[in-house]
């Protein structure tokens, strides 16, 4: 388990810098005085901080502590390792949707998310629902992994 604990807390320290990064996103939009309500890039940047860096270094520490807790079961590291990358695709696919897949439909529909034009909207954000579904999945597998592995001790 020390392994995909240690991968998940150092990919967790870089999606803190991609979050971090994303940031700059929305500062620049209201910056460069545009002062619609909100920056479709504020949620990416919300996202990628919360779930990449707080959940993957969460999801390390505790996958670090699960030995002393109780007795891995054999099928414990698989699990985990199957839930790290679903999350990893999961926070990287809401990044890359978030930036591109918006640059992208605003092409065919200009100020799509401004004005909103429903349907690329919904498209837009059917496809961030999809990627953070896969980040559910990963965590039901993280579910699984806790309490199929962690025992109260008996009082003797």
């Amino acid at each position: 388990m020390k392994k995909i604990s240690l991968r998940f807390v150092k990919w967790g320290t870089g999606l803190l810098m991609l979050g971090l990064w994303t940031g700059y996103g929305p500062l620049h939009h209201y910056l460069a005085g545009h002062m619609q309500p909100s920056c479709p890039w504020a949620p990416v940047h919300g996202h990628v901080v919360l779930l990449g860096w707080v959940g993957f270094t969460l999801f390390g520490l505790v996958y670090q502590a699960l030995p002393g807790w109780g007795t891995p079961s054999p099928r414990a590291p698989k699990l985990a390792a199957a839930h790290f990358w679903l999350s990893l695709v999961s926070v990287l696919g809401v990044w890359a949707n978030g930036i591109m897949g918006y640059r992208i439909i605003n092409r065919f529909s200009p100020g799509f998310y401004y004005k909103p034009d429903v349907e690329k909207l919904r498209i837009w954000l059917s496809i961030d629902g999809a990627f953070l579904t896969l980040f559910g999945i990963g965590c039901v597998l993280f579910l699984l992994v806790v309490f199929a592995n962690v025992r109260y001790e008996t009082a003797e």
